[in-house]
């Protein structure tokens, strides 16, 4: 028996974390305010696969294509515990 599973999470920033900090304005945030992040995670038969769109700016590119992996393989980890 095929089984199946979609959870989607859709995020909309409004601001930046800086350590225990929340920014809401000036010219750093509106760089970021108002991207989307959507996470979708699909379980088919025991295998789950994490899909994740964004329409995030050139200037924060470099940030995500490293905190990503870092950040799902966490995720993973305690998926897995």
């Amino acid at each position: 028996m095929n089984r199946h599973c979609l959870l989607i999470c859709n995020l909309i920033n409004l601001g930046i974390l800086d350590g225990d900090n929340e920014i809401t304005q000036g010219p750093e945030v509106e760089k970021w305010a108002g991207g989307l992040e959507n996470y979708s995670f699909q379980e088919t038969n025991g295998v789950t696969t994490v899909t994740i769109e964004t329409d995030i700016t050139e200037d924060y590119l470099d940030y995500f294509n490293s905190t990503w992996p870092r950040a799902l393989n966490k995720l993973k980890e305690l998926a897995e515990k």
